[in-house]
């Protein structure tokens, strides 16, 4: 997927995006992939540092302005965006790397954004001397107060070197924030150790204003090796409740991020009269378990962090029947109440996206919605759906000879808003029609996906 997309940047010159990139192992390469990604979709950026970058850098550019004192020179800006779509401001050429602006200066362009048509500003705000790996120092990062997004970079060929001055920039940082003693000096870096540096308050995360979001770049995931260490590295930051991105930005392709990880929620609809069936179908047996119990199960095998349930009918009899997994799950299960159950699925797909949007612990990034009544659905499927969703896809549906189901299916977050005006007893169908052209199918054999909705389903 593109870089742009994978951000999910605003794109709107009333406000800004104000794009950071911090650490080592290609930041630099990311911001300038980001700028001709937004130039290419037709909108304005302007592209700066409040370090320094080096003159090969600003000799790729397609043009620079050059800024004396603390007044913008507008007009000039104005023609170069023009002209190019984009602008590289700096301050002063020096004989083997440019001098960036002052951070006040980047606020000043953010405040002239609307005048000036662009939709973001990237701002390269540390360095790293080349290396894949850093901590920043004392007077690190210089971050603009406009700052809406903060993204530290690792490049993965700093997985498996020696903490030492070779492979890592400010090295001694890098073995305060791991508490190394000593005697570790033959320490390696692990994936477990870069993930901890890369969102550490003292490290890739070092000055994250409030209410900035924050989002790793794991980079350089160029072979399976180093594919296999940057899930690991994920897997641990989604854990933690992080967004992070993994890519191979700087190699000449056209989707240089190849996932996107974040906290996933599992939604278990679990609210309806069972008119069909005659009682509460949430709790019949099927192969020794009760249905809802199957699903809650089901779902929490799968690779969410927080599994909802949303009651409605039998709330009563579905919340005793969820007594001992309730138990055993602990906090990545949570029970929400349906009161408008009666006007049809719509209103527990409300509910839940409601709950999913305001829930306090986590910012998740998609979520899984299935019903109590296929009790056949695998974990692998629910897997499945993730591992999709993760390469890009906003809509992940079953396809079950030929036919696009329903449930389950995962939605990005980005969705959820609509799904606060559905109405009725037809579920999240008319998202899946208005965004046909952009859901993603699996094909799936129809018996996983069998309902149970009368008492002779169960025979």
């Amino acid at each position: 997927m593109q870089l742009l997309s994978a951000l999910t940047l605003q794109l709107n010159p009333a406000k800004p995006d104000v794009v950071a990139f911090v650490g080592g192992g290609g930041k630099s390469s990311a911001l300038f992939r980001l700028a001709q990604e937004i130039v290419t979709g037709g909108q304005r950026v302007i592209v700066t540092t409040t370090t320094h970058i080096s003159r090969e850098q600003l000799q790729s550019q397609p043009t620079h302005l050059l800024v004396n004192g603390d007044q913008l020179p507008l007009e000039a800006l104005v023609r170069a965006l023009d002209e190019h779509g984009s602008c590289l401001v700096i301050s002063e050429v020096l004989a083997h790397s440019v001098r960036g602006i002052v951070p006040e200066l980047v606020d000043q362009i953010v405040a002239q954004a609307k005048g000036l048509g662009i939709v973001a500003v990237l701002v390269e705000a540390d360095g790293s001397r080349r290396l894949p790996f850093k901590a920043p120092a004392a007077h690190e990062p210089v971050l603009p107060s406009s700052t809406t997004l903060l993204v530290p970079v690792i490049g993965l060929d700093a997985i498996g070197a020696p903490i030492d001055e070779t492979h890592v920039h400010r090295v001694e940082a890098v073995r305060r924030i791991l508490q190394l003693t000593p005697d570790d000096h033959a320490m390696r870096l692990t994936p477990h150790m870069a993930a901890q540096v890369l969102v550490d308050a003292q490290g890739g995360a070092k000055s994250l204003p409030t209410g900035v979001r924050l989002c790793p770049l794991i980079n350089k995931a160029e072979g399976v090796i180093q594919l296999a260490s940057a899930r690991l590295m994920a897997q641990q930051l989604t854990e933690q409740g992080h967004t992070c991105l993994i890519g191979a930005v700087g190699v000449e392709q056209n989707n240089p991020i190849l996932e996107r990880w974040a906290p996933l929620a599992a939604v278990v609809l679990a609210a309806g009269k069972s008119s069909r069936m005659g009682r509460a179908k949430q709790v019949e047996i099927v192969d020794g378990e009760a249905m809802v119990v199957r699903a809650v199960r089901t779902a929490l095998q799968s690779a969410v962090d927080q599994v909802f349930v949303v009651t409605g009918a039998y709330a009563e009899t579905v919340i005793a029947t969820l007594s001992p997994i309730l138990h055993e799950a602990g906090n990545r299960l949570c029970l929400i109440h349906n009161p408008d159950w009666q006007t049809g699925q719509a209103s527990s797909i409300r509910t839940a996206a409601q709950a999913l949007s305001t829930f306090q612990k986590t910012a998740f990034g998609a979520a899984l919605f299935m019903p109590t009544d296929q009790p056949f659905v695998p974990t692998a499927l629910l897997q499945r759906l993730i591992r999709t969703w993760r390469a890009g896809a906003r809509i992940v549906a079953p396809l079950v000879d030929g036919q696009v189901r329903g449930a389950p299916a995962l939605f990005d977050r980005s969705l959820w808003s609509e799904m606060l005006t559905l109405e009725g007893d037809i579920g999240a169908r008319p998202l899946l029609q208005k965004y046909r052209s952009a859901v993603v199918t699996l094909a799936v054999p129809a018996h996983l996906l069998r309902d149970i909705d009368t008492p002779q389903d169960l025979l």
